[in-house]
């Protein structure tokens, strides 16, 4: 979390810095993922799971094979699977993982993308999302049911999408909607200018052969009415523009979705009313 302070401190005065130490210190804002030590009740809970690692391409960095960590709770025949958000974990989502533990013959899957959590890597993106997941379903087979939540939701229905899997639900919970909104809004917070801003995404484009605008869930969402999508989210949201996702509902009106008012971007994964929602009404019906 040092790290990250310096990087943000740095990102707030650009002027001592010339244009390539700006777009490099741009990235790391972007694509440093700060990691918060784990609390108590979240190790032990990672101690009663069963530890895996599995192995993605890095192909737009460190062009190297990163190692990931993941976890494992239950061996039933109902597979779940989470993932988390940006600069997040697994153990993060702790109290949902309690309430699913108290279910019959589900097997609970979580893990840290690289770069975030335990998993080495110097940057993430949401790349490295999609190629865990990807990898995770190659490994232990389709789930029935995805979690995700802000960025980990925006990967699981690419990495779905991509794989071709219909799970037999999906929760997004806080969702990014629009990739390049929430870059805008993380040098939006350390008041990068405009002319600056237009630059890294330049970078952006140079690096991954596509501008950030392609990466929108309208863009990859082909899911219809035979889906079983249930949106939670916070209309106050100050992490992701609720202005999006409104819209991605409106052209949606299949999709289930509530408006947890207050509720905070982060604390939206252990908001008590949320948990009572997912557990008592959705997966029962579903199991």
């Amino acid at each position: 979390m040092k790290h990250y302070r310096q990087i943000y401190q740095q990102a707030k005065d650009l002027t001592q810095l010339d244009s390539a130490a700006i777009n490099d210190l741009l990235w790391k804002l972007i694509c440093y993922a700060p990691k918060l030590p784990l609390r108590l009740a979240q190790e032990e809970l990672l101690n009663k799971a069963t530890p895996f690692q599995l192995t993605v391409t890095d192909t737009y960095f460190s062009k190297k094979q990163l190692v990931f960590n993941g976890f494992k709770w239950g061996n039933g025949k109902k597979k779940i699977l989470l993932t988390h958000g940006w600069s997040s974990k697994a153990a993060d989502f702790s109290a949902v993982i309690e309430e699913l533990l108290k279910l019959d013959d589900v097997e609970i899957t979580a893990f840290d993308a690289p770069g975030n959590g335990s998993s080495p890597a110097e940057l993430s993106n949401l790349i490295l999302y999609i190629e865990a997941i990807r990898e995770i379903i190659n490994q232990y087979g389709r789930p029935a049911i995805v979690i995700g939540h802000s960025l980990g939701a925006m990967a699981n229905v690419i990495a779905l999408q991509q794989a071709g899997i219909k799970p037999d639900l999906l929760i997004s919970i806080a969702p990014v909607i629009r990739l390049k909104a929430l870059f805008c809004n993380m040098m939006n917070s350390v008041s990068v200018p405009e002319h600056l801003q237009a630059d890294f995404f330049k970078s952006f484009e140079a690096v991954f052969n596509r501008p950030a605008s392609d990466y929108d869930l309208d863009t990859y969402y082909n899911f219809d009415q035979d889906l079983n999508h249930w949106i939670a989210y916070d209309e106050d949201d100050s992490v992701v523009d609720s202005t999006y996702l409104l819209a991605f509902l409106k052209d949606r009106p299949w999709i289930k979705s509530e408006n947890y008012k207050g509720a905070g971007h982060e604390k939206l994964i252990k908001h008590p009313p949320l948990l009572h929602e997912l557990i008592r009404h959705y997966f029962p019906i579903t199991l």
